[in-house]
Formats: C-alpha cells, structure tokens, sequence
C-alpha cells in the first residue's frame, strides 16, 4: 500500500481544515489526516446534490470515483482548496473548473 500525505503550503495550519471524504478509503488515510490535524468528516451515502448544498463547509475533498465533480457541484465549494483523488485518473474531476476557482 502506498499513502502520500502532501505539504500543502498554501495553508498556515491543518488544525481547522475540514476534509470530507466521500468515498470509502483505507483507514490509514483517514488516521494519517487526523493526525496531522485535519477534521475529517466522512459522508459515503448522499447525494451529491445533498452534498453540494454544504460543500461550503470544506476545505479538502478526498473521492474515487462515486460521482462526477462537474462545473455545477465544484461551484457550490466556496472556501474548498483541495481535492484529493484516490485511484487512478481525473476523468470525474472537472479541471479546468477546478482551476478557475483556485481548487488544487
């Protein structure tokens, strides 16, 4: 198994960070966040309409593949700064709108 936990330098401290995880991850994701000082919340059953509502709350987004981060759901992430992709590939990620809004 291989974990990366990344320096994400455009962040003074990971101790008031909210991360939503919505996919099910190996529990040493989730303990290796927490022990850096992230909050993390896991969600793995609502809708991405229903998430999109609070994506606000957050700052990190981890997913896999449960469902496609489109212009429409990434817009509703205001303070959102980073989304962690677990698995191979970015095809369910909308970049470019990514990009526009600042996300990593």
């Amino acid at each position: 198994m291989f974990v990366c936990f990344c320096s994400f330098a455009f962040m003074n401290s990971f101790e008031t960070v909210p991360v939503l995880i919505l996919d099910t991850v190996h529990p040493a994701l989730i303990s290796g966040l927490k022990n850096q000082g992230f909050i993390v919340e896991e969600d793995y059953f609502s809708s991405a309409e229903s998430i999109a509502k609070r994506l606000n709350h957050y700052q990190g987004l981890v997913i896999r593949s449960r469902f496609k981060l489109d212009k429409s759901f990434l817009e509703n992430g205001k303070n959102l700064r980073f989304i962690a992709r677990v698995g191979a590939g970015m095809e369910n990620i909308d970049l470019t709108t990514a990009q526009s809004l600042g996300i990593a």
